[in-house]
C-alpha cells in the first residue's frame, strides 16, 4: 500500500498536529529493520519485554519522521518529527490492517492449524500460478504483528489473498478473524505444538475456528478425529460449509486413493465433488501427502484446471521456511534465502545481511521477482528503493526481466540472462571475506550457485535453530515471577550452538544478563557488538585486565582473586561491578558462611567495587530425590544473603535458581534466575521438556552404500559380522566429530528417512556403519544423528553421560549454520 499520513491517521483514529501529510511506503516495528529512505513510518509497539518508544529518538537521528505512539516523548531533539498518538500502537497497527483488507477486498484464503500452515500456503500458492493477481502473505507472517504487516504488503491488483493465522494464547484468534474476515479456509491438522497456554486440544480447536466465523467454506483431513468432531460440531458459523477429505473411502465425500508410495514419492487419485484426479507428488511422507492434498482440494474449489494441477503437483519442491546462515568458501559468510522473493522478504533479508555481515562488504545475488502484481517499471522502482540505501558493494542481478529494466541505483550492478550465465563468470569476481546474500525465486535454481560458494570440506553439519532457541526462552519466561531477571548462560560456545550467534537473538529479547566462563569469551561477544552485562564464571588471573578494558564482570568466589581484582582497581583508578560467589552445599567454588564477615569487611573498605549481585550453585534440583537437599541449599542461601544485605544494603541481585529450579523450585526464584541448557531444548522434567523444541540438530551424510556377504565384517576389530546378505550405509561422522566411540556395536542409533538404525562394528575417527537391509537408502541421503525427532537425551544415554557433555562436545570441524524462520 502507499497511503499518506492523513489518510493513515483517519484509518487508525490518531490525534495529530495539523501539518502536510506524507507518503508512507512501508511500516516498521523493529529498529533494526531500518534501512535509509523517506517514506517510512514506524509503529512503537509496546510488549512484555520491548517498548518501541524507547528507540524513536535513534530511529528520528537516522532519519524516520513519522511516529504511531501511544505518547509523545519529552525529548526537545524531536521537533520535525510528526507523532501520530493513539491508545494502543498495536491495536492501530491491526485497525489499519482492517481498512486495507476493506478497501482492497479480495478473495481471501485463510488457514490455521498446528502444523503445516506454511508449507500449505506455499504449495497452495504454486498450484494457483496459473491464475491472475494472486498474493501470499510472506514467510510465516501470522500473528497479531504479522498479519498486519502481511496485509500492507498486498499489491492493490490484488485479486486473491492467501494468509495463514496462527495463536498462541486464547483470544488471539478472534483478534485475526477482525482483520481478516477470510471467504474460505482449511484448518490443516491439530498436535501439540503452542500448546502450553490452552486446557487441552479441544480449547485449542475451539479457539483456531474462530478464524472461519463469517468463512463460507472450510477444508480439513477427517481422519483427525478430535478436530472433525470440533469442526462438525461448530456452531458460532452456521453458514459455514464443510469439506473434510480422508483416506478411508466412505469416511468422506472425498478421499484419496494411494496407488503407489514410496520414500521420495506418492501417486494417488483424489476422489471428490468436483473432479477425480490422478496425480504424483515427489515425497512419501504422510505430512507432506497431508499437506499437499490439503492445497489441491483449496486449489480444484477455486477452479484451477485439473491439468495445471497434475503437472504443478508434480513439481512441488520442499519449502525452506528460513534463513540459512552458513561459512562459505574464502572466508565468505553466506546467508541463503531461496524461500520465496518478494519485495518484504528482501527487506528483511537485507536487514539480517547487514546484521551478521556488519564488518565485512556486502554483495547480494537477486534473481527476478515472480508473480509480484506489479508491472516491469513499478517493480523496478520498488526494487529500487528497497535496495538503494542499503550498504551494499555489489549486485548481481540473474534473469531477463531485471536485465530488461535494470535498476536506477548507484550501487554496481552487472546484469545475467541466467543463473547459468552466472555461474560461468563467477570464478573472475572476488568473494574473499565477503558476505554474500542469495535472494532468487525457486526457478532460477539459486542452490546450484550456494553449492559452489558453500564451505563443503565436511559433510556433517549441526543446524541451530535460533527461532527454536526464542521459543523455548518465551516458555521458560511464562513461568517465572512478574519482574524476575533473567540471566542466560551462553559458556562453553553457548552449548555448542555458538555465543556470538545466540547471545544476539538472546540481546534482541531482552534478556538481562549473560553468563560465560572465561574472560576470552565475554571479550568475543563485546568484539561483536553484545552490549549487555557479562558475568564471568572463571575470572583467570592473567585475564583481569580485559575486565576492565570489556566492561566485563568477574565472578568472586575467594579471598585471593578478591585481593588481585582490588589491587588492579586501585592501580588503573578504575571502578568494576562484580559478583560474589556463597557456598551453600555445591563444594566447588565460593564463601562459606564463617567467611561472610571478612568477605563484608573487605568489601566495605573497596569503594572502587561494586557489588552486582550475590549468588550461588543448585547440586541436584533436577533430581526429586534430593528435594530436600535442594531446599536446605535455598535457605542456607537465604540466610546468608539475608546478613550480606544487613551490613551492605539490599543494592544487589540475588540469585541460586537454575534452569531444573525454574520449574520445580519457585520460592528460589530471587531476583534472578540462570537459564541454561533448558534453553537449548534439554529438561529435566517430562512435562517441561514436552513444551521444549531440540536448538541443535547434529546432520551427516550417508557416504556409500555397499553390500557384505553372510560371514563378511564391519569396521575395526571386526567386532560385527553379518549373518547374511546385507546393505551397509557408511556415514560422514565419527569420534573426531563428537560421536563417541562408546556408541559402537549398536549402543548408538541414527536416523535415515524417519527409520532409526543402530551402530554396527565400531565408530570410526571420521565415520561410522548402520545395516539398512532392503530400504531404499542411498548414496547423499541425510542422516540425523541428534535433534526434535532423535532427542540428544537419547544418545547422552547411551554414552552413559549427559545432554550437556554431548552438545558441548562436538567438534569444531562440524560446521555450525544458523537457521531462523
Amino acid at each position: 500500500m502507499n497511503w499518506n499520513s492523513q489518510q493513515i491517521a483517519d484509518r487508525i483514529g490518531a490525534k495529530h498536529p495539523p501539518i502536510p501529510a506524507q507518503e508512507v511506503g512501508r511500516i516498521l516495528f523493529d529498529s533494526r529493520q531500518f534501512s535509509a529512505g523517506e517514506g517510512q513510518l514506524f509503529f512503537a509497539l509496546r510488549g512484555k519485554h520491548h517498548d518501541g518508544h524507547h528507540y524513536i529518538e535513534s530511529l528520528y537521528q537516522k532519519g524516520i519522521r513519522l511516529f504511531v505512539v501511544e505518547e509523545i516523548p519529552s525529548s526537545s531533539a524531536l521537533d520535525e518529527a510528526l507523532f501520530l498518538v493513539c491508545p494502543n500502537s498495536l491495536e492501530a497497527l491491526q485497525k489499519l490492517a482492517r481498512a486495507i483488507r476493506q478497501e482492497l477486498n479480495p478473495k481471501l484464503i485463510a488457514i490455521t492449524g498446528s502444523n503445516g500452515k506454511t508449507v500449505v500456503k506455499e504449495w497452495l500458492y504454486r498450484l494457483m500460478n496459473s491464475l491472475p493477481n494472486v498474493y501470499r502473505s510472506p514467510k510465516s507472517f501470522n500473528s497479531q504483528i504479522g498479519v498486519p504487516l502481511a496485509l500492507w504488503a498486498m499489491p492493490e491488483n490484488c485479486e486473491i489473498g492467501i494468509f495463514e493465522a496462527g495463536i498462541s494464547l486464547p483470544g488471539e484468534m478472534a483478534q485475526l478473524e477482525s482483520i481478516l474476515k477470510p471467504e474460505a479456509g482449511i484448518f490443516t491438522n491439530i498436535g501439540s505444538a503452542h500448546g502450553e497456554n490452552f486446557r487441552d486440544n479441544k480449547q485449542k480447536i475451539q479457539e483456531k475456528l474462530k478464524l472461519f466465523q463469517e468463512a463460507k467454506f472450510l477444508i480439513y483431513p477427517a481422519d483427525l478425529a478430535e478436530l472433525a468432531e470440533e469442526i462438525e460440531s461448530f456452531k458460532s458459523n452456521p453458514n459455514l460449509k464443510t469439506y473434510p477429505w480422508s483416506v478411508i473411502q466412505g469416511k468422506a465425500e472425498a478421499w484419496l486413493e494411494v496407488l503407489d508410495q514410496g520414500s521420495d514419492h506418492c501417486h494417488f487419485r483424489f476422489h471428490n465433488p468436483i473432479f477425480d484426479l490422478e496425480a504424483r507428488i515427489p515425497f512419501g511422507d504422510e505430512a507432506s501427502i497431508q499437506n499437499a492434498v490439503n492445497a489441491l482440494y483449496m486449489a480444484l474449489y477455486l477452479g484451477v484446471e485439473p491439468k495445471t494441477l497434475q503437472r504443478s503437483l508434480q513439481a512441488l519442491s520442499p519449502i525452506e521456511m528460513r534463513l540459512e546462515m552458513k561459512e562459505g568458501h574464502q572466508n565468505t559468510l553466506l546467508i541463503n534465502d531461496a524461500y520465496n522473493s518478494d519485495l518484504e522478504s528482501l527487506r528483511i533479508a537485507l536487514h539480517f545481511l547487514q546484521e551478521h555481515g556488519k564488518d565485512r562488504s556486502k554483495v547480494l545475488i537477486l534473481s527476478d521477482m515472480m508473480q509480484s502484481g506489479l508491472s516491469a517499471e513499478a517493480l523496478q522502482e520498488a526494487l529500487a528503493q528497497v535496495i538503494a540505501n542499503q550498504d551494499l558493494e555489489q549486485i548481481f542481478a540473474i534473469g531477463p526481466q531485471l536485465q530488461a529494466h535494470p535498476l536506477n541505483i548507484q550501487i554496481p550492478v552487472e546484469y545475467f540472462e541466467s543463473t547459468e550465465a552466472f555461474m560461468a563468470q563467477m570464478f573472475q569476481y572476488t568473494w574473499q571475506g565477503r558476505a554474500v546474500l542469495l535472494k532468487g525465486s525457486r526457478p532460477f535454481a539459486f542452490e546450484k550457485i550456494d553449492k559452489i560458494l558453500a564451505r563443503q570440506r565436511h559433510e556433517t553439519v549441526m543446524e541451530i535453530h535460533l527461532n527454536r532457541l526464542v521459543h523455548n526462552l518465551n516458555y521458560y519466561r511464562s513461568r517465572l515471577q512478574k519482574g524476575t531477571k533473567l540471566m542466560v548462560m551462553v559458556k562453553a560456545f553457548a552449548y555448542g550452538t555458538g555465543s556470538e550467534e545466540v547471545a544476539r537473538v538472546l540481546a534482541f529479547h531482552g534478556v538481562d544478563y549473560l553468563a560465560v566462563a572465561y574472560a576470552d569469551e565475554g571479550v568475543a561477544l563485546r568484539k561483536a557488538g553484545i552490549s549487555l552485562p557479562i558475568m564471568v564464571l572463571n575470572p583467570e588471573t592473567s585475564a583481569l585486565d580485559s575486565f576492565f578494558d570489556y566492561q566485563l564482570e568477574p565472578e568472586v568466589y575467594s579471598f585471593k582473586r578478591l585481593e588481585e581484582i582490588v589491587q588492579l582497581a586501585r592501580l588503573r583508578n578504575e571502578g568494576l561491578k562484580i559478583h560474589l560467589k556463597l557456598e551453600t552445599g555445591m563444594n566447588r567454588l565460593g564463601f562459606s558462611t564463617n567467611e561472610l564477615e571478612q568477605v563484608m569487611l573487605e568489601l566495605k573498605a573497596c569503594p572502587e567495587l561494586e557489588l552486582a549481585s550475590v549468588f550461588s550453585h543448585l547440586a541436584a534440583s533436577d533430581d526429586p530425590a534430593e528435594a530436600e537437599f535442594t531446599r536446605t541449599q535455598i535457605a542456607r542461601f537465604q540466610s546468608m544473603t539475608t546478613l550480606l544485605e544487613k551490613e551492605l544494603g539490599a543494592g544487589f541481585l540475588k540469585h541460586i535458581a537454575n534452569t531444573g529450579a525454574i520449574e520445580a523450585f519457585p520460592e528460589a526464584y530471587f531476583d534472578m534466575v540462570r537459564l541454561g541448557i533448558g534453553l537449548y531444548g534439554v529438561a529435566p522434567h517430562p512435562e517441561e521438556q514436552a513444551q521444549l523444541l531440540a536448538v541443535a540438530e547434529l546432520k551427516a551424510t550417508v557416504s556409500q552404500v555397499k553390500v557384505v556377504e553372510a560371514g563378511d565384517s564391519v569396521g575395526y576389530g571386526r567386532t560385527w559380522k553379518a549373518e547374511a546378505k546385507e546393505r551397509i550405509a557408511v556415514v560422514s561422522i565419527g569420534y573426531a566429530d563428537g560421536y563417541a566411540r562408546s556408541l559402537s556395536n549398536g549402543k548408538g542409533h541414527i536416523s535415515i528417512r524417519g527409520k532409526r538404525y543402530p551402530i554396527v562394528g565400531r565408530v570410526c575417527m571420521d565415520m561410522c556403519m548402520v545395516a539398512v537391509g532392503d530400504d531404499p537408502i542411498k548414496e547423499g541421503d541425510e542422516v540425523l544423528i541428534f535433534g526434535q525427532d532423535l532427542p540428544v537425551q537419547e544418545m547422552a544415554t547411551a554414552m552413559n553421560t549427559i545432554a550437556y557433555e554431548v552438545l558441548t562436545g562436538i567438534s569444531a570441524r562440524v560446521k555450525r549454520v544458523y537457521y531462523m524462520a
